[in-house]
């Protein structure tokens, strides 16, 4: 993070800033404290830049139930907040948070602004990972790693680990039981998910009184965590493939700790298996953002992953 501070210090001080930058890290936690960071170098040590209410640098965040940043709020209050003149005289700093959740009629609309931006009109795009962003929007930003590379949460990620370890031998009812123990991952997820947005919610009246943005935040929270596991197979997968690659090499790997098992496991399948995994990872992804339930489909992806 220091490294990052200094050379956007450097850039602001040259008077280059970038027209936006992609912060990648939690948004509630190393995305948001950097974002904090270039409006109080910016704007100046105001107790507004940290309490989101500095009317130059206002925070817009996903909603309605599906907790998306839509087309009418990005005419109607972001659009229109980057063409005004600054109330300082300064810089303009409008932060979109979970930017990857704009709609698509959003993101073109946006992409027309930050392709021409306002003077003095700096875009901060917070995201926990740029998968689902626009790639125009990263190409003409830059991109600022906050969080370093994402990782699975404690307890799920030793379970998760440990039961990606523990496969020896692939049979239907072992690939059952594996896909029960991450339904119940899932699961967890959900209800520590409700239990943290409630406990949220209890210091903000108007989204406690509201049940159906209460519910679209507990989504959002476990979905980011349901990535999370996610990234946890792909980089197991991962690591089997480029084992599987350089035989006899030692790579870089994501869980160096079980290089023993990972080159046993890439050893006894198919290069072409193995990278077939990532195909039907991103299938099961597509499948679970579209709501279907685990417990339909984990049975099935199980029998069929080479891990």
């Amino acid at each position: 993070m220091d490294a990052i501070r200094e050379s956007l210090s450097r850039a602001f001080d040259a008077g280059r800033p970038a027209q936006g930058y992609v912060v990648v890290g939690d948004v509630r936690r190393e995305g948001r404290a950097l974002a904090e960071w270039i409006g109080k170098r910016l704007l100046g040590e105001s107790e507004t830049v940290t309490t989101h209410s500095h009317p130059d640098m206002p925070w817009f965040e996903p909603e309605k139930v599906s907790r998306v940043i839509g087309v009418d709020m990005m005419r109607e209050r972001i659009l229109p907040f980057a063409q005004q003149s600054a109330l300082s005289g300064g810089w303009k700093i409008p932060v979109i948070v979970s930017a990857d959740r704009m709609r698509p009629e959003a993101a073109n609309a946006f992409l027309k602004t930050l392709e021409e931006p306002p003077p003095k009109t700096l875009f901060l795009l917070l995201v926990d990972g740029m998968a689902d962003l626009l790639p125009t929007i990263v190409s003409r930003c830059q991109v600022l790693q906050a969080g370093g590379r994402r990782r699975l949460d404690e307890p799920w990620r030793s379970q998760v680990l440990g039961l990606l370890a523990d496969i020896d031998r692939k049979s239907v009812l072992l690939d059952t039981v594996r896909a029960e123990a991450l339904c119940a991952v899932l699961a967890d997820m959900e209800a520590r998910a409700e239990a943290a947005v409630r406990e949220e919610a209890q210091a903000n009246p108007l989204v406690s009184e509201s049940a159906d943005t209460l519910k679209a935040l507990v989504g959002a929270r476990a979905k980011t965590w349901r990535n999370d596991l996610l990234l946890t197979l792909e980089q197991w997968m991962r690591d089997l493939l480029c084992l599987k690659a350089a035989p006899g090499e030692t790579p870089p790997l994501n869980f160096p700790e079980h290089r023993e098992t990972l080159a046993a496991r890439a050893a006894v399948h198919p290069l072409a298996k193995l990278a077939e995994n990532l195909t039907m990872l991103e299938t099961l992804a597509t499948q679970l953002d579209r709501n279907i339930t685990p417990a339909h489909i984990l049975p099935y992806w199980m029998d069929r992953f080479y891990l």
